[in-house]
């Protein structure tokens, strides 16, 4: 049996942008796909195994990071692959998100905390926001998408965009989604309609970065039923909610470069999009409609959970 492990190497989004690339391999080379992921009990994936490489199995292995399209067409000869990698062959991993998307399920208990989380806002129109801080560079006053490796914008500019929903559509609320101080929570709950979800299952964040009050599976699956999502520009979280699983969806993000002063978004639709189209959204603005209104936000949707 030739097998493909994809451990706990980073945060859940960049893992599922793996699982797409390994079910490339799966579907090119026949390799069988092994996850060891903290995730394995709030979140269902058809088609994979449970395990982690075993000591032996290290010997001849290949260690496999970001890879072209050339590098692809060796992978059948490799009996074990331990993948690392979050970008493969741009045009072909396309082909790869959607279907891979439709493998994933949340575990009932997940789907029930966010069903009964949103039931006491039946009817009203709710904007999903993830904010993605941690070990991210947080602006201060200029954000520029160029300018680290993991920027994110500060939190005036979730505030400047929620305070416009909120002046633009009453009635709306706001599903959140975060990672970071808690006092950034308790800062907007002060101000706007709030709704956090419950963690459901215990959770050990791989790094402190990524620590949260939530959980991963409940905070991804949940914002995703949202038609609109106010996003951390390059975060692979904030992708898939928006981009990959639930309806579709569009996402707010701040132009590449903008100022606490004079703070401006732009609207973006990357349906099926991989991380990479993501991140040239964010850095370069490439497919995001800057300056355009908001987008109406509609009740959140349930019944694909």
């Amino acid at each position: 049996m030739k097998k493909l492990y994809i451990a706990n190497f980073s945060g859940l989004g960049n893992r599922l942008e793996a699982l797409v690339i390994a079910v490339m391999i799966e579907d090119r080379c026949g390799h069988s796909i092994f996850l060891d992921w903290p995730e394995k009990d709030s979140l269902r994936i058809a088609g994979t195994r449970k395990g982690a490489i075993m000591p032996w199995e290290r010997i001849g292995s290949l260690k496999l990071r970001d890879f072209d399209e050339a590098q692809l067409a060796t992978l059948g000869e490799r009996r074990v692959i331990s993948l690392r990698s979050t970008y493969g062959p741009r045009e072909r991993q396309r082909r790869y998100v959607m279907p891979t998307a439709a493998r994933l399920a949340p575990h009932a208990r997940v789907a029930d905390a966010i069903r009964a989380a949103l039931a006491p806002f039946a009817g009203r129109p709710a904007v999903a926001v993830h904010i993605r801080q941690g070990d991210f560079h947080v602006s201060t006053e200029v954000y520029d998408a160029n300018a680290h490796r993991h920027p994110a914008p500060g939190l005036w500019w979730y505030e400047h965009v929620m305070r416009e929903y909120a002046r633009a559509f009453p009635g709306v609320y706001f599903l959140v989604g975060y990672s970071g101080e808690p006092a950034a929570l308790a800062q907007l709950q002060a101000e706007f309609d709030v709704v956090t979800l419950p963690a459901v299952f215990g959770y050990q964040s791989l790094l402190p970065g990524h620590r949260s009050a939530g959980h991963p599976v409940v905070d991804l699956f949940g914002l995703a039923c949202c038609t609109t999502l106010i996003a951390t520009p390059t975060s692979s979280f904030s992708h898939w909610a928006a981009n990959v699983l639930g309806p579709p969806a569009r996402a707010i993000l701040p132009p590449p470069r903008t100022t606490r002063a004079q703070p401006g978004w732009g609207v973006a639709e990357i349906r099926g999009g991989v991380a990479l189209d993501w991140r040239d959204a964010a850095e370069r603005g490439a497919g995001v409609s800057m300056g355009s209104a908001l987008p109406r936000p509609a009740p959140p949707v349930t019944d694909w959970l």
